[in-house]
């Protein structure tokens, strides 16, 4: 059963309006409601000139990006268990069956993607190409599965969704370093970040997920030669990127140790 278009289109827009309204306006005032000092001295101090108020202002985006990726990086992970787990219509046919499950999945990742596209674009001082690439790729990678009617992928794609396990504990742990709280609940979340993200993105990415779009694109059906293109290129990229980030990960890890045994 193919997504309807309209349906989707819809769930994309509404989506991507949730996700800005949590970045601009319900970020923003849970910060001067409960962090008002700090909050104002980061507003005013990203409205100066020079590399101070550069870093500020980086800052004071990334502050309200926080909440929106927290939840995402939630509700996208308990979207991606359910639709890869408990969704036995995607479970019988990964390539072709689509879902209520996966309509609400795909309209959730798309939206929040193109919202993230639309973040880094409109502030690409602060981020910088490289972010406008990854989020432009995840976009087209789940508009691809949502839109296309023959061989959607959705369950792979819902499969992929699971690599935001980690993100939580990212946005934990970010907090818990800006408030100054307990440094040794710190390293505990430090710790369970890092293995999350070995769990989701290394042994379920690299070592099962990834492969098994592998084995689809070379002995399942035949797809439209952009469409395998497209996923053989997100899917290796992402694999890269994955290795890439743990391995600093390990390197950040183990040169923090060494500080600590220096001092």
């Amino acid at each position: 059963m193919a997504l309807s278009s309209a349906a989707l289109s819809m769930g994309i827009i509404l989506s991507f309006l949730f996700w800005t309204w949590l970045q601009k306006w319900f970020s923003p005032w849970i910060s001067r409601r409960y962090f008002a000092e700090r909050y104002a001295k980061l507003i005013e101090g990203a409205k100066g000139q020079g590399e101070e108020a550069k870093k500020l202002k980086k800052k004071l985006v990334d502050w309200d990006a926080r909440i929106p990726g927290f939840l995402h990086g939630a509700l996208a992970s308990a979207l991606s268990i359910y639709c890869c787990f408990y969704d036995e219509a995607m479970m019988a046919d990964p390539l072709r069956a689509t879902s209520n499950a996966w309509l609400v999945t795909v309209s959730v990742a798309a939206g929040f993607f193109a919202w993230d596209l639309y973040l880094c674009v409109s502030h690409f001082s602060v981020f910088g190409m490289e972010f406008v690439i990854h989020a432009s790729f995840c976009l087209v990678t789940y508009l691809i599965c949502g839109y296309v009617q023959e061989h959607p992928f959705a369950w792979h794609a819902s499969s992929l969704l699971m690599f935001e396990l980690s993100t939580p504990f990212l946005h934990s742990r970010w907090a818990m370093i800006e408030f100054k709280w307990d440094p040794q609940l710190i390293t505990y979340f430090t710790y369970m970040f890092a293995a999350a993200f070995f769990v989701a993105r290394i042994l379920w990415g690299n070592f099962y997920a990834f492969p098994l779009i592998w084995r689809a694109l070379v002995y399942g059906p035949k797809i439209p030669v952009w469409q395998a293109g497209m996923f053989w290129f997100n899917s290796i990229l992402s694999a890269m990127i994955n290795t890439y980030w743990m391995i600093f990960i390990i390197k950040s890890g183990m040169k923090g140790k060494r500080k600590k045994k220096d001092a």
